[in-house]
């Protein structure tokens, strides 16, 4: 490893994603192109961490969240500068690197739609979505369920907003896109259940009770 000069990563952009970033190797003549600017070329230096990966992959494993954090930063970089396909790639990079990443796949998924690649887009949310903790993840779930949408799978997206319908409960775009696909998915109107009465006295009870209010009796 004598050919390569090790630089720790000290941005705050980095640092916010809660890992503590390795030393990151850049070989000799590159400095100068990542580290010039006025802001460090994230996505060269991820390039260079990939090829010193490759040829050492026996440190795959001990870069894996070095590599997620640069990754995703890159992405979203790339994101933010409409190059939905340099972000799919620099986050597919991340997840070769660390495959149980749900916020590298997640963020990967999202590249992917904005390329109207729905279909690999959904396999990667439908991993997310598999995972007990991605499953709880609204947005992977709205994101979805429009994927579900635009291919006709209505009664499906229609379920998957409605598990998450008592986390959103002021937020009129989710309604609204909830009721569109209710419909679409010809769902009726789910009756309510009969209230509950006493068997004494047949005093209509209250959910949570423990005692009649009426004879007293106990529930």
């Amino acid at each position: 490893m004598g050919e390569y000069a090790f630089y720790s990563f000290t941005d705050e952009a980095i640092l916010a994603w809660g890992v503590s970033t390795l030393p990151v190797p850049v070989p000799p003549g590159r400095q100068e192109e990542i580290f010039g600017g006025e802001k460090v070329r994230v996505d060269l230096l991820l390039d260079e961490l990939h090829l010193f990966l490759t040829e050492y992959p026996n440190l795959k494993k001990m870069y894996a969240l070095t590599a997620e954090a640069l990754t995703c930063l890159a992405g979203v970089n790339a994101g933010a500068e409409g190059d939905s396909e340099s972000a799919a790639r620099f986050l597919q990079m991340g997840l070769e690197a660390n495959p149980d990443s749900l916020l590298l796949r997640s963020n990967f998924a999202l590249a992917l739609q904005l390329q109207d690649r729905g279909e690999e887009a959904l396999e990667q949310y439908e991993m997310v979505l598999s995972d007990p903790e991605g499953g709880e993840n609204p947005v992977v779930r709205v994101l979805a369920a429009r994927l579900y949408a635009e291919n006709g799978e209505y009664m499906e997206a229609y379920r998957m907003l409605k598990e998450m319908a008592r986390g959103l409960p002021g937020d009129d775009v989710f309604w609204d896109f909830l009721a569109e696909m209710k419909e679409l998915a010809g769902v009726e109107e789910e009756e309510k259940p009969p209230d509950a009465s006493c068997t004494e006295c047949g005093e209509p009870l209250k959910e949570g009770k423990a005692f009649c209010k009426n004879c007293g009796k106990p529930v």
